[in-house]
């Protein structure tokens, strides 16, 4: 069974990709090859939500066992086959590739047919892939703005030039100048 895949982006109207891959590829699977094809850092973590029509989440799968406890559904990416969640056309999932930044792709299912498909397979890529890491929600505007010889700066300074400091206001110095007099 091969399983074809149409994935988008809301940050970028024209970005686009198509994959086919096998039903009985694992997540873990289709995981491993969009951070391929995106060229993804492979260390970053990232799950899977299955959605309805409208695209609310419903059950995740995740890179890791996240569960808690037993008796929570859990799914994890290397232990889950596509074809236990892809059933018919239409079924759509979000990936989710930047927690912090709660940035995704969304993925829907466009056809389903019973031709065998030996390994996963990119048949269409429009448009630039989003960059994985949105680093000025980490560093905050103004520094991500900031040019980058002005964001290393600080390390011009040698950091054991304590010359200019005032020793005299120390209130550290202070302190063991007391102790001398008992």
């Amino acid at each position: 069974m091969t399983i074809k895949l149409r994935i988008i982006s809301g940050e970028d109207e024209n970005f686009l990709r198509e994959i086919e891959i096998s039903g009985e590829a694992t997540f873990l699977e289709l995981h491993n090859f969009i951070q391929e094809t995106l060229n993804f850092d492979e260390g970053q973590m990232a799950s899977f939500f299955i959605t309805d029509e409208e695209w609310h989440k419903n059950e995740e799968i995740t890179l890791i066992d996240m569960a808690m406890d037993e008796s929570s559904n859990s799914f994890i990416m290397s232990d889950t086959s596509l074809n236990q969640f892809i059933k018919e056309e239409k079924q759509r999932f979000i990936y989710v590739f930047d927690f912090f930044n709660e940035r995704n792709l969304f993925i829907e299912t466009f056809e389903i047919s019973n031709s065998p498909c030996p390994e996963p397979l990119c048949t269409k890529s429009l448009g630039e892939a989003p960059s994985q890491l949105d680093l000025s929600e980490l560093l905050g505007e103004a520094e991500a703005d900031m040019p980058a010889d002005k964001n290393m700066d600080y390390l011009e300074d040698d950091p054991y030039d304590f010359s200019d400091t005032d020793f005299d206001n120390d209130p550290m110095i202070s302190y063991t100048d007391d102790l001398e007099d008992l």
